[in-house]
């Protein structure tokens, strides 16, 4: 039993190692050289924008905001909110996700 785990474990991880190192290699568009030198491309544009990251569960919601706080003192920059929703465990959590 435990050789299978282990042959299953070594398949799935070359699967997935393989997987990760054939993912093709994209250009970034290039700008329309009829653009006006104010306009922005689609793709700066996009790049501008904050992504939301999952970052942590807490069980409370004064947990989250503390940890919240904690990162955007580091970070001013960055924004943080704590959402509620179920955890992986089927409980009720707040999840602190972080805009950067």
């Amino acid at each position: 039993m435990r050789t299978r785990q282990i042959i299953v474990g070594l398949a799935l991880g070359a699967t997935v190692g393989l997987g990760l190192m054939a993912a093709p290699a994209q250009a970034a568009p290039t700008a329309s050289p009829v653009a006006s030198a104010g306009a922005e491309s689609v793709a700066g544009a996009q790049s501008a924008q904050a992504v939301k990251h999952f970052y942590s569960s807490h069980s409370t919601l004064a947990e989250c905001q503390a940890q919240g706080s904690y990162w955007l003192k580091k970070n001013p920059s960055w924004t943080a909110t704590c959402e509620p929703g179920l955890g992986t465990d089927g409980k009720f959590k707040y999840h602190l996700y972080m805009w950067y």
